[in-house]
Formats: C-alpha cells, structure tokens, sequence
C-alpha cells in the first residue's frame, strides 16, 4: 500500500502563474498581434504589458508576537501603578446613600483605567479624585435626603388624615 502524501511545505501546483511580484519577469515587453480577424480586417495590436511599480513603502509584515501596539502607551517605567477605581465605594453609594451622585461616581471610576492605558495619567488622577468627591457629597447628601424624605411622607399621611 502506498502511503506517499503530499509534502505540504512544496507548491506544485501553481507553478504555471506568471511571478507578478518581481518587477523584472521573465516573459518578454513585446506587443503581441493578434491573428487577423475572418472578415479580412487588420485585428488590433495588443499593447505590450508594463511592469506596475513596487508598492511606496512597503513593509514585511513582522510576527504576530513581535507587532507593535502604537494606539497603546503604557506607563513609564519607574512611574507609580494606576490609581485606585473606587468602584466598589461608589456601588455601595449608589445603593445605600443619595443615588444620583452614585451613578455620577460609578461613571467617573469606569474613567480612570481608560485614561490610564491611554496615557492621560493626569485625567486617570483627576477622575479617580473625582469618584471620592461624589461618594463623600452622596454619603452627606443621604441623611439630610432621608430626613426630607421622611418630613414630606409625614406631611401627606397628615394631609390624608384630614
């Protein structure tokens, strides 16, 4: 039995198209004429094939692993690690105190790692301070929410007493 398969490594089956890589092929830059045509009429000349220019700046591609990033600017080394998200505080604000400013703080620590990544260290830091500012003004907002809250229930069991 014969177990002979074919080598994958070799290309033999395309061995009869022309090279269009290489701007010097071996074919010959001579105007073909084609037969005349049955009606007796001069058939027209083909014009001969121009080489198209090697592509402006080509570069080989380099391995996947070795492909650099441009869009990504990571910290510089010696500098400090990213600062803290405080996402967990402002979760526990917007359940348990004033949730609008919850919400305000949530949205400002999904800030602080984009910025970071992108190289914004300075709007990471502003945004970061930024979460601890509105979960410190919806932890003093809620009490004196609660009581306003409470204050006006009273006032409409009162008025529904009446």
């Amino acid at each position: 039995m014969d177990d002979r398969r074919p080598d994958p490594t070799q290309d033999t089956w395309s061995g009869w198209l022309p090279d269009l890589d290489s701007p010097d092929s071996s074919t010959p830059m001579t105007a073909v004429t084609a037969p005349s045509r049955a009606d007796g009429a001069p058939a027209p000349s083909i014009p001969p094939r121009v080489p198209l220019p090697p592509p402006a700046n080509r570069v080989d591609p380099l391995p996947y692993a070795a492909t650099p990033i441009p869009e990504w600017v990571g910290p510089r080394s010696g500098q400090a690690p990213p600062p803290p998200t405080r996402l967990g505080w402002a979760i526990v604000c917007t359940l348990f105190c004033f949730m609008p400013f919850g919400i305000v703080a949530i949205v400002k620590s999904t800030q602080v790692n984009p910025k970071w990544a992108l190289g914004d260290w300075d709007g990471a830091r502003a945004a970061s301070r930024s979460v601890k500012t509105w979960c410190l003004l919806a932890a003093l907002i809620s009490p004196g929410s609660s009581v306003l809250l409470f204050a006006c229930s009273a006032v409409a069991h009162v008025a529904n007493s009446l």
